[in-house]
Order: structure tokens, then sequence, then C-alpha cells
């Protein structure tokens, strides 16, 4: 096989479907709330900072939902470290939208500021000062801290993704037992990261999201009922 030819990659793990079902009918759920939640506040305001307030969050709606697009593609394609790159990104969504549930006015500065600026005002070791929930905030971390070893910094770590636990594989590959805990940790990261941009959309808009997208809302807390979790 070519390495860049994926196809029997890709048959191998939708022979996994089945199996992740509940974990798809989640991700649809909580890309449709988005989606819903997000539209019901498209429309041209009439105050340049309030207008630049709604790009910035749905810049972190609509990233999140692409994330997890892309990362179940390349895990399909059987690239589990790039798909773990999204993880970290999806941690990052999650923690920024902690902080623009607590500062909802302070999204305004972070949609203007760029590179180091940004990131001295809202990276992480300033995140983790000033959010006060801090048991969400380190949840995040952690996977944060995971995903960046194994996704997107060269590390001795991300080597175990290369093994089926017989041969090192370079390139693409079967792995059922990786791509199935990765689809899984992908999932519930979206969903949390999902729930607290609720949290922040609350604050931004001063509307529940439960309220402007009530079947979408239902349809997701359903999805999340029958895996069992809780937040």
């Amino acid at each position: 096989m070519s390495i860049f030819d994926t196809s029997s990659v890709e048959a191998g793990h939708r022979r996994l479907a089945s199996s992740l079902y509940k974990y798809t009918l989640t991700l649809e759920a909580i890309a449709a709330l988005i989606d819903a939640a997000l539209l019901k506040q498209n429309f041209v305001r009439p105050d340049v900072d309030e207008q630049a307030s709604f790009l910035g969050l749905s810049q972190l709606g609509f990233r999140l939902v692409n994330d997890v697009g892309a990362a179940i593609r390349l895990l399909e394609c059987g690239y589990f470290v790039q798909a773990a790159a999204f993880g970290r990104d999806l941690a990052e969504i999650g923690m920024l939208a902690l902080y623009f549930a607590e500062r909802p006015n302070d999204i305004l500065e972070w949609t203007r500021l760029e590179g180091v600026d940004r990131y001295r005002k809202f990276g992480r070791s300033k995140l983790q000062i000033k959010i006060s929930d801090k048991n969400r905030y380190d949840w995040f971390n952690q996977w944060f801290d995971l995903f960046s070893e194994y996704g997107t910094h060269p590390s001795g770590k991300s080597i175990a993704t290369h093994s089926d636990g017989i041969t090192l594989h370079v390139g693409p590959h079967v792995n059922e037992a990786l791509f199935c805990n990765t689809y899984r940790d992908l999932t519930e990261l979206a969903w949390r990261a999902a729930q607290a941009g609720g949290y922040a959309y609350k604050s931004v808009f001063h509307a529940d999201i439960v309220d402007v997208a009530s079947q979408e809302q239902a349809n997701l807390d359903y999805a999340i009922s029958a895996l069992g979790w809780k937040w």
C-alpha cells in the first residue's frame, strides 16, 4: 500500500462504525446545536463592538465543529497523531469558553489582538490564573497536556500511536483500540467544550441556548444520557 493510499485503512476502521454510533450521534447533535444557536445571532448589529463579539464567539463555535470533522477524518485514515492535535485545540476552545463565560467583555479584545500580544493576554497560564471554575479548567488543561504530547509536539510518547501492539508502522494503519479510544475522547472533549461555549453564549448574548435551540439541545441531552456522561 502506498503511504498516502488510505482506502484499506478506512475500510478497516469503518467496520467499527456499529460500536461507535452513540458517539457519532453525539457529535452530530453538538454540531447541530452550535449551528442553530449561532444562526439565531447571525444578524448585522449596528454596534461595531457587539458585532465583533458575535464573530469572535462564532469563531470558537465553528472551529470546534471543524476540528471534530478534521480529527475524525484523520482517525478514519489512520493518522492518529495528527488527529490528536485537534484534541489539543478542542481543549483550548473549552478553556477560552470558560474564560469568556466569566468575562464576556474580554472577547472583544481577544478578537483584535494577534500573535504574541494575544498569547500574553489569553495564553494558558493567564487563563489558569483568571478562570474561577478551577475544576473545569483543570479537566481541559489535562487533556491539553496529553494531546500536546501525543499530537502537537514530537515526543517519545507519540511513538505508541504507530504501534498496533505487534509492529511499528510508518504512515496510516488500522488500530482498532486506538481508533475507538480516541474517537470517544474527542467526543467527550467536544461535548464539554460545547457546554462551556453555552455558558459563554449566555454571558455574551444574554440568552440561554436551551431557549433559542430547544430541539437541538434536547437531542444532545438525549445523546449524552445514552452515554451516561455527566458534568
